[in-house]
């Protein structure tokens, strides 16, 4: 059993590095895959062969797909046009469909995954939305799918999702709506399958929302500030949302206050804040450990770094950082391979 971490560079020597992470949370390199643009949203295939790679070159935005050695090398299987510029990349339950939102584009799309994981096939799924669409992920069911979308728009587009033809239809309502101004931007599904959460970009907070499964249907129920209670009054922008495997913590960052915001997930799926943790400005690129005791993020440095936080237990608290130079990063996975 081995747990990764796969990193997208950009700057002047564009990459996606693959490192192991050890039982204390240390990186070990594994492998450097050059790319001839700036790669971008990086997703993982369920049965964690497969990656998925947001690349631009020469203006033009794709995303490839890469089968993963045991030996963490990536070997390229396929490749598609995407239309348009992708914020967010996932896969569904099945690992036979690529789904993207654009935030510039105002769009949702899937993409057909052959039986060996690789892109290539005719785009299944073009669905308009709003401008800002900035996430997109499946339920645990696979029979629906949900694009948050920040700013003005403040809403979560709910769509039905056919895991037989990747078919993206609106759902009844098509789109719900956490309390004004929050901008809801990340979204991640408690693994109870009963709740849900996002982070709200122009409100500073991350909202519960409960889950029906049977209709696909969010209901927003209480929204919590990200950042301290007082002493904080300048602008403040969330950016990534996570939940560690376990269920048990969740983390936003807060560009702004440049800090990650951490809270405990109680068992009903309410949230207890446990602090803020500082972090390099504007953190943005984020991702917990697949064994749930760390936390990894990345904020703008000159040089670049991706910094490491051990996860306490029982309070959620974190360590003392500890910092990588690997470059600028832009987007961070984790996962775990038997």
């Amino acid at each position: 059993m081995t747990d990764y971490l796969i990193t997208s560079i950009g700057g002047p020597e564009p990459k996606v590095i693959v490192d192991a992470i050890d039982s204390a949370g240390d990186l070990r390199r594994l492998s450097d895959l050059a790319c001839d643009g700036p790669p971008g949203p990086l997703a993982v295939s369920p049965d964690r062969q497969h990656l998925y790679v947001s690349v631009q070159v020469d203006g033009q935005h794709l995303a490839r797909s890469y089968r993963i050695g045991d030996d963490g090398d990536l070997t390229l299987t396929g490749q598609t046009e995407m239309g348009g510029n992708p914020c967010h990349l996932s896969t569904d339950n099945t690992g036979r469909f690529l789904l993207g939102a654009y935030y510039s584009d105002g769009m949702a799309t899937t993409d057909p995954i052959d039986t060996d994981g690789a892109l290539g096939g005719q785009r299944t799924s073009h669905n308009p939305t709003e401008l800002r669409a900035h996430y997109i992920q499946t339920d645990p069911s696979n029979r629906f799918a949900f694009v948050p979308h920040v700013d003005e728009a403040n809403c979560v587009y709910q769509f039905r999702f056919d895991e037989a033809t990747g078919k993206l239809t609106a759902n009844d309502p098509p789109q719900v709506s956490p309390p004004p101004g929050q901008g809801p931007r990340h979204l991640c599904f408690h693994p109870s399958g009963r709740y849900a959460y996002t982070n709200g970009e122009q409100g500073s907070s991350v909202t519960i929302w409960d889950y029906d499964e049977s209709t696909g249907c969010l209901s927003a129920k209480e929204t919590l500030t990200s950042l301290p209670e007082e002493g904080f009054d300048e602008p403040n922008h969330p950016s990534q949302l996570h939940i560690s495997p376990n269920g048990r913590f969740l983390f936003s960052g807060n560009r702004g206050h440049h800090s990650v915001a951490g809270f405990m997930v109680n068992e009903d799926g309410s949230l207890q804040p446990t602090g803020l943790t500082l972090a390099d400005p504007n953190p943005r690129p984020i991702t917990v450990s697949p064994d749930s005791r760390f936390l990894f993020a990345a904020g703008n440095t000159e040089e670049g770094r991706l910094t490491r936080w051990q996860i306490d237990q029982d309070s959620g608290e974190r360590s003392e950082a500890t910092h990588y130079n690997c470059g600028p990063v832009s987007w961070v996975i984790s996962m775990r391979r038997d």
